[in-house]
């Protein structure tokens, strides 16, 4: 009760300053917060759901959670002896090779061919759900089966039903000379990785095994809670006696990409958070001439009795409206925008698609018809609470720390020298 005088006196001069006009400050102190954080929280929710996207289909498609190299067992050995760890989902037993493919058309491109056991795959439901097919079934009705990536057939020229050319390195009795291997496309695949559209295809492992070699056996390993890969693994590895070499984890396998993504978004978060410094400077500029402004009222609150830190409860809570409106504005307008992007977005590319369409019809500039090619239909968007709690947390610290250095110096006023003076 006894400090309740400090939020009144607070509010009173969040809109007001000496001359009882709106404080202009204030107003673009809120707008400059609004504005970093509704920028940060659309950027970073379309980051994360690329991100999260290129780490899904990493994960699921070619890398799994776990890895086991060179497996000495066979994979109802391996079922059997795991079968008490529940936090395996799928086992996927599957070999690559490199490979140059030629199309009926002449065209040829490298490749990587991933020869898996159809049965296994068909049950990994996560496998499953992000291999769309474009075209044809995952299925290997014949043994010289071939499954292509869209970007691959479309780059050679390939379709449904054709027949398509493998040319690799065989290894015998030590020995290595170029082979060839004609293969029959069942069906084309879509990932939504570019780098797995563009360079994968997929065969029957019992193929890979007869006519192949040079590459070693790999059990594809899935979990349930891929975040739990640590404990996993160690229990695999007590349960088939592993070496610590022989089988690894996602986090392992992809450090590298990982770490660049990590850093990536550190560094975006630097880099748009350099707003919030720009804020701190104007509202910490905008309080010290509030206060110099103020100063013979501050000198008569303390005069009837206003300790110094009543008086700086009163900047520091008025800092704290400023941040909280801030943020909650922000918040608000940052959710708003990232769930409604693909729906903004679609707006402001038919705009540009009628003003191409105008200046081609009508002024007759060559080109202004013609439409980008976008990889990705729509922009994926994920909402992360750590990111919101991170960002309303800088943007709250900066502006209190703005508050409470543009009273430091002025809580402690005498009123006895500030009434001497006037």
């Amino acid at each position: 009760m006894k400090e309740r005088w400090s939020l009144y006196i607070a509010r009173r001069y969040l809109m007001t300053h000496s001359g009882r006009k709106g404080h202009l400050g204030n107003l673009l102190a809120i707008l400059g917060l609004v504005i970093g954080i509704l920028t940060l929280i659309s950027v970073l929710t379309v980051m994360n759901g690329f991100q999260q996207g290129f780490i899904q289909s990493i994960n699921e498609v070619y890398s799994y959670h776990l890895r086991l190299e060179n497996p000495d067992l066979s994979l109802e050995e391996f079922l059997v002896k795991t079968g008490d760890i529940h936090n395996i989902k799928a086992v996927v037993p599957f070999s690559d090779y490199q490979a140059i493919l030629t199309s009926e058309t002449g065209y040829s491109s490298g490749i990587q061919i991933r020869f898996i056991d159809e049965s296994a795959a068909l049950n990994d439901d996560g496998f499953m759900k992000q291999m769309s097919m474009v075209r044809g079934k995952f299925t290997f009705p014949r043994g010289d089966s071939i499954i292509l990536g869209t970007d691959l057939a479309r780059n050679v020229n390939a379709l449904e039903g054709d027949i398509i050319t493998l040319s690799f390195m065989h290894v015998e009795k030590g020995k290595a000379f170029l082979r060839y291997r004609d293969f029959k496309v069942a069906g084309i695949f879509s990932t939504g990785y570019y780098e797995y559209d563009r360079n994968m295809a997929f065969g029957s492992l019992r193929v890979g095994d007869n006519d192949f070699s040079g590459a070693s056996p790999v059990f594809g390993i899935k979990l349930n809670h891929h975040f739990r890969d640590g404990s996993t693994l160690n229990a695999i590895r007590k349960a088939v006696s592993l070496e610590h070499d022989d089988i690894v984890s996602w986090r392992v396998y992809n450090s590298a990409f990982f770490n660049a993504l990590k850093i990536e978004k550190i560094f975006m978060l630097l880099i748009v958070g350099l707003i919030f410094i720009v804020v701190a400077v104007n509202i910490y500029h905008s309080m010290k001439r509030s206060v110099r402004e103020r100063l013979e009222e501050l000198a008569l609150l303390k005069a009837m009795g206003g300790t110094p830190l009543g008086i700086k409860k009163i900047f520091l809570l008025q800092g704290l409206i400023i941040a909280m409106s801030g943020c909650v504005i922000g918040t608000l307008a940052g959710l708003l925008i990232s769930l409604n992007i693909n729906e903004i977005m679609e707006f402001f590319f038919s705009v540009i698609q009628s003003i191409r369409m105008f200046l081609f019809q009508y002024a007759h500039i060559v080109g202004a018809d013609s439409s980008s090619p976008f990889y990705f239909t729509n922009i994926p968007v994920q909402v992360m609470a750590q990111d919101l709690i991170i960002i309303n947390g800088a943007a709250l610290l900066s502006v209190l720390i703005a508050s409470f250095a543009s009273i430091r110096s002025y809580a402690a006023v005498n009123p006895a020298e500030v009434f001497r003076s006037e």
